[in-house]
């Protein structure tokens, strides 16, 4: 992997201080839920509840005329009577979806707030290796209210998952990781690094830092004439080389740096953000969820 980024003492002892144990610093608490009808609230909270309920009574008069019908002496009459109360239950089954769908279309939801949810994701779905490496996830400071990243959601998905893996697998056991997001000033940029971004650009940076890295072992090659260690650290580079060509396709640029010194490893990716709110249209129950933050 190249190792291009020119950093200053600064950078090392922010870089450094980050990772301070004594400093220990979580993500911000999210905020509390307020009810005031924004997105939807508290309207179709209580209107899918009730549209619920309207269901589940009809779905109870459908099985009671089902049930029914043989009670009847005149068995034709019970098979008419069962037939018009299931044309007419299907009927307002079909209208309530209906509307259902127009109300969720006329009212859109601001997509926000996916850069953290996806870091978070990630962490999450790579707990249990940190746990296995011994590896503490000491700090997680992010920034609220960060705008959108350009970046598709599925692609950002697949650079936070790659970086993460690349880390985990470069990292000793018992090693310190934090991760940091905020808007990111190009003017910190120099020379060529300035030159891969666009000068009236906007954009935020996510930022890994992680303690330690992987020396050297013997020089024993499963190839003959390359060492076993270089065979392994080469495969490794490949899953963050591949994430960093999908960042510069999106016009963004990912900056490497280990200080050996230290030691402590650095990744940084820098995602130009939208100029514009995103809006989405949710199913009901997923807009239901997201909302208010229910657990799917």
């Amino acid at each position: 992997m190249e190792n291009k980024f020119s950093s200053t003492e600064n950078d090392k002892d922010f870089f450094f201080s980050f990772l301070n144990k004594d400093d220990r610093e979580d993500s911000e608490p999210k905020e509390k839920i307020t009810y005031n009808g924004q997105n939807g609230l508290p309207t179709s909270l209580y209107y899918l509840e009730l549209l619920n309920q309207i269901k589940a009574s009809l779905a109870a008069m459908k099985t009671f005329a089902f049930l029914s019908r043989d009670h009847f002496k005149d068995q034709e009459l019970g098979e008419h009577f069962y037939k018009i109360i299931n044309k007419d239950i299907e009927k307002t089954i079909s209208l309530l979806d209906c509307f259902n769908d127009y109300l969720n279309f006329s009212a859109p939801l601001v997509k926000k707030d996916t850069v953290t949810t996806l870091v978070e994701e990630m962490i999450k779905k790579h707990e249990s290796q940190f746990g296995e490496k011994n590896i503490k996830i000491i700090k997680k400071q992010f920034e609220r209210d960060l705008p959108e990243a350009s970046v598709p959601d599925e692609q950002l998905r697949y650079i936070l998952d790659s970086v993460i893996q690349y880390t985990l697998l470069s990292m000793p056991s018992n090693g310190n990781i934090g991760f940091l997001t905020r808007l990111f000033d190009i003017g910190v940029l120099k020379g060529k690094e300035r030159g891969q971004l666009q000068k009236d650009g906007k954009y935020i940076e996510i930022l890994v830092v992680s303690t330690g890295y992987e020396k050297a072992g013997e020089e024993v090659g499963i190839v003959p004439g390359i060492s076993n260690y270089y065979q392994e650290e080469e495969a490794i580079e490949l899953i963050l080389k591949l994430a960093k060509e999908i960042i510069k396709k999106n016009r963004g640029m990912m900056r490497y740096k280990v200080y050996e010194d230290k030691p402590m490893t650095f990744i940084s990716l820098i995602l130009p953000i939208e100029r514009r709110n995103i809006i989405h249209y949710p199913f009901p129950e997923d807009r239901l969820k997201k909302t208010v933050g229910i657990e799917k």
